[in-house]
């Protein structure tokens, strides 16, 4: 049995996790939980939980020195990351030093210091749970003596990739935290609805399976029913198919951690039909490539005042349209 805790408690993410930890009672023992501000639910989850305030960890409250207290026991096997923005960055480098194996869907880390972290993803101590990535972890785990000619990353083109630049310029943002198909907080739903998320999934790509951008290629697919592909040089594509949902992603990343196999949905496809992105007026991928490409060093400056800069949206301080011209 591997002891776990769990970042990022009480997101939709963390509650999904701490479900399928009770129904995997006879692989992991859940030790610790943590968030950042939501106290009430977080003091309801820890009480149901029988959890502590040593054990329990609210940064708001309790200061990151808690946190990182937290992370560093000795007795915890397996740090599952489910932070929401550039806070979760630190906590994944802690884990990553103490030793720890780490579940993560904090693709911030990875952007922001996946030059650091190039060992760590080499040895697979970095399991990782964003959708398309464990999509194609799972592809490629399903051919281990593969060699990959490309990695394909489907793209929802989130909630107003129809719309015109008009149009745009009137977007709210309770308009923006729907996405049309996944459940998501309210960053990733801006993110998404202007591709910049998509951007970050592509650095995000570029670290984990250590493919050269031009190796990696996205696609419009607003049904959301394939979540990654990978075509190899010998037996051709592959896909994981599934409903848009996160859940089972997260059971992949825990069956994983304790050497277990999931089991997916991944067929062989004779053609994978891609439509390519065309709407000129969501500029997120261009932008996160643009800095990406000048200095991978300066991807967490860059997430820093991309999370300012959507927040100022969120707050109603600017237009959705002004997102991409305060961004480099």
């Amino acid at each position: 049995m591997k002891t776990i805790i769990v970042l990022g408690s009480t997101g939709s993410l963390g509650k999904k996790t701490i479900e399928l930890l009770e129904e995997m009672k006879n692989d992991y023992k859940l030790i610790g939980i943590s968030a950042y501000q939501s106290a009430e639910s977080f003091d309801l989850q820890a009480k149901k939980l029988g959890f502590g305030k040593d054990k329990a960890v609210l940064v708001k409250r309790d200061g990151t020195k808690k946190l990182e207290a937290l992370i560093k026991q000795k007795n915890v096997d397996i740090v599952i990351n489910l932070i929401s923005g550039i806070g979760g960055i630190a906590p994944t480098i802690l884990a990553l030093k103490e030793g720890k194996k780490v579940i993560l869907a904090n693709k911030e880390s990875i952007v922001g210091k996946g030059y650091l972290l190039k060992k760590y993803i080499k040895n697979e101590q970095i399991i990782p749970v964003d959708s398309e990535h464990n999509a194609i972890f799972e592809i490629i785990k399903n051919h281990p003596k593969e060699k990959i000619k490309k990695i394909i990353i489907p793209c929802s083109g989130g909630s107003f990739y129809k719309k015109s630049k008009k149009e745009l310029e009137q977007i709210t943002p309770a308009q923006a935290i729907t996405h049309p198909r996944w459940a998501m907080g309210k960053k990733i739903s801006v993110e998404s609805a202007t591709l910049i998320n998509k951007g970050l999934e592509i650095v995000e790509a570029y670290y984990l399976f250590e493919m050269p951008l031009k190796k990696i290629q996205t696609f419009y697919n607003p049904e959301c029913k394939i979540h990654g592909a990978v075509e190899f040089e010998k037996s051709g594509t592959f896909a994981y198919s599934a409903e848009p949902e996160m859940k089972d992603h997260i059971r992949n990343a825990l069956l994983r951690a304790i050497g277990k196999v999931p089991t997916c949905n991944i067929r062989k496809i004779k053609s994978l039909k891609l439509k390519k992105l065309n709407n000129k007026n969501l500029l997120g991928i261009e932008i996160v490539l643009k800095v990406f490409k000048k200095s991978p060093k300066d991807m967490q400056k860059f997430l820093q005042k991309e999370e300012k800069v959507v927040n100022k949206f969120l707050e109603n301080k600017i237009k959705f349209t002004q997102i991409f011209n305060l961004l480099p």
